[in-house]
């Protein structure tokens, strides 16, 4: 299927569901950490999304034979995209509100112009702006305190550490793959891999944390097990199925969208379930941050 800009009511529904589900994982994964540790968050809604995802692509023959060279970029992703990217947003989730940190992940377009920067591919002036614009905004978050949760203004840096690890990973992945022009498999195939890799890492350093002895499964509340498998099944599952779907159906700059409609999603849903406070810095620094990627995402010259 070739890319195309029609937007028909399938491409405009798969576009609707994906803010939506990718939007309010930040708020899903902040509610979970009244339950369980963030480590523990990440390995296991990675791990099952990804045996899902590893059963799809197997029953439905979408497992094609990877070169030795795609099988290392796809581990070393799962360890940047999961580990690191999925794994210290989670660690910042219970220091600074789900809103922010969908803000704060939205510097990904801004680093991915850096990365392709610094090997080789000179960015035009559009995006020199766009990216001057974003690191403004990151700025102006870094600078406030007081946009930290309520009694974890000390641990506020600690916050910011842990997003610039997630999104650094993050968005060091992403361009490792698109440089390496790795991502020519099903989406199943490298969803699973990188998930499967990514979450036995956490897994590991989990476990030798002690998280696993700091709750128990019979003790949770109904409404943890619900946002778990949300997370799992509905942010991983069919948030990645739905952006695959998108990459080959239409334009790339379309697809790109999600980057600044998430961030707007998850403060809107912060501010309605958890009373997430839209301070006017938190949304003056978003202005500065979504007006830089949208410069960046809707340009038309390579990258």
């Amino acid at each position: 299927m070739q890319p195309n800009n029609t937007l028909s009511p399938k491409v405009l529904i798969s576009l609707g569901l994906l803010y939506l589900i990718w939007g309010s994982t930040f708020l899903s994964v902040r509610i979970l950490l009244e339950f369980l540790p963030p480590m523990v968050i990440t390995f296991s809604r990675n791990l099952t999304a990804g045996v899902l995802l590893l059963a799809w692509s197997l029953s439905g023959g979408h497992w094609k034979k990877m070169t030795n060279q795609h099988w290392k970029v796809h581990l070393q992703a799962g360890f940047l995209l999961i580990t690191l990217g999925n794994g210290f947003m989670a660690l910042a989730g219970s220091i600074v509100p789900s809103g922010f940190s969908s803000v704060f992940m939205a510097l990904g377009p801004m680093l991915l112009v850096v990365f392709f920067w610094i090997s080789g591919r000179k960015p035009n002036a559009r995006k020199i702006l766009g990216t001057v614009g974003g690191l403004v905004g990151i700025l102006l978050l870094m600078s406030q305190k007081s946009l930290a949760i309520a009694g974890k203004e000390s641990e506020f840096f600690m916050g910011i550490g842990f997003l610039s690890v997630a999104v650094l990973g993050w968005n060091y992945g992403v361009f490792r793959i698109q440089f390496t022009q790795s991502n020519v498999y099903h989406f199943t195939q490298v969803c699973a891999i990188q998930m499967i890799s990514g979450g036995l890492i956490v897994l590991v350093a989990s476990t030798l944390h002690g998280d696993l002895s700091t709750f128990s499964v019979t003790e949770l509340p109904i409404k943890a097990f619900g946002v778990f498998f949300y997370l799992a099944l509905i942010g991983s599952m069919l948030g990645f199925s739905l952006f695959g779907f998108l990459s080959k159906a239409c334009d790339a700059t379309l697809v790109a969208t999600y980057t600044y409609v998430n961030p707007l999603i998850a403060l809107i849903l912060g501010y309605i379930i958890l009373q997430e406070p839209l301070h006017p810095i938190l949304i003056f620094a978003s202005f500065c941050i979504l007006l830089a990627v949208v410069l960046i995402t809707t340009d038309k010259s390579k990258p």
